[in-house]
């Protein structure tokens, strides 16, 4: 059996391997270890005024990048 390329995959190939595969824990880890080591962007604090628009432009942005 070929041994796949998780390092070649996009975050969004990898995420349909998994949903496809869901057997492969290592391609599950590969995917786990990919989210984890990116740092937290948002950080809201609630006494912001503006924290409603704050948050939906984050969700915005998140939705243009996939």
């Amino acid at each position: 059996m070929t041994k796949v390329n998780y390092a070649a995959m996009s975050d969004q190939e990898l995420k349909r391997y998994i949903l496809t595969h869901r057997d492969d824990q290592e391609a599950f880890h590969v995917y786990m270890d990919r989210r984890r080591s990116r740092p937290c962007e948002t950080a809201i604090n609630f006494d912001d005024l503006d924290w409603e628009n704050k948050i939906v432009s984050v969700i915005q942005a998140q939705l243009n990048s996939h």
